[in-house]
């Protein structure tokens, strides 16, 4: 007698760490996407853009969005992340537009420019994902498709968004340059291992703690290059920054190294950012 099949939950969960973020998309003719995240105050740097982790989760959602259709029929994890912020100042929306630059038999690149609602330039995002065949758990899953505006993964009715995106999604950091948090559906991906998104947010607050420190109170982090090496199975996860050198001349940038680790000592990422003073 088969066994009976196990019916998974809805993906994302309730108050998932893409659901937190106001975001919609639309999609056009060629199947390329246009994004936008509300830039609201629980995700602001301290010079008036969004953070760059709450930023690597809208870009890791709209690329793995893209790369269902683009990977298709086969399936793509996250296996690169880059992304750079210019200075903006404060604004109400930041503008994705996501193409497809290669489409390999095992490699799939794509570039995510990025601007504000005014237009101006906001930075950019390239992500490389691993061609691999469709988990049967995923085989039946959809996703609104629809080519008009429309929320990308919306709160349930009712449910507030966070004071503190970071402390909702339950990361924290104990010391300058360490970040942790628990493996739980709200920060897990498609396959129950930690969001690409939320991997990279941990780097960020990682890097902006040691930068806090060395640099002063108001220090972010506007560069990332991030390798995922194993998926995060085990938590809790910790991500640890370590300076590169001195800070510049200046006393207003460095450059950091970044390892994470899961509760098994495994290393998941490596990555390197850079992180500058107000």
């Amino acid at each position: 007698m088969p066994e009976p099949t196990r019916e998974l939950p809805p993906y994302p969960p309730a108050r998932h760490a893409m659901r937190l973020l106001d975001v919609e998309s639309e999609r056009d003719a060629d199947g390329d996407l246009r994004g936008w995240l509300a830039v609201r105050p629980e995700i602001v740097r301290p010079s008036g853009g969004p953070r760059l982790g709450p930023v690597a989760v809208f870009v890791d959602a709209l690329g793995g969005l893209r790369s269902i259709s683009a990977a298709a029929p086969d399936w793509a994890f996250t296996a690169d992340l880059s992304i750079h912020l210019l200075p903006t100042g404060p604004f109400d929306e930041l503008v994705a537009d996501v193409l497809v630059l290669r489409r390999g038999r095992r490699t799939l690149i794509i570039e995510i420019d990025l601007a504000t609602d005014d237009g101006r330039p906001a930075g950019a995002a390239t992500l490389s994902f691993a061609v691999v065949g469709r988990p049967e758990h995923l085989v039946d899953i959809r996703f609104d498709d629809t080519p008009d505006r429309h929320p990308l993964s919306p709160l349930d009715p009712g449910d507030a968004r966070p004071d503190d995106y970071l402390a909702e999604l339950g990361i924290t950091s104990p010391a300058p340059g360490i970040a942790t948090v628990e493996l739980t559906p709200q920060v897990s991906n498609t396959v129950g291992a930690l969001h690409g998104g939320v991997h990279t947010s941990l780097v960020d607050e990682a890097s902006a703690s040691l930068g806090r420190e060395l640099l002063g109170p108001g220090a972010e982090t506007v560069d990332v290059h991030l390798a995922f090496l194993e998926l995060g199975r085990s938590g809790p996860l910790q991500a640890e920054a370590v300076a590169v050198g001195p800070p510049s001349p200046e006393g207003d940038r460095i450059t950091t190294e970044v390892r994470l680790v899961d509760a098994d000592g495994r290393l998941c990422s490596y990555a390197t950012a850079e992180v500058v003073a107000p």
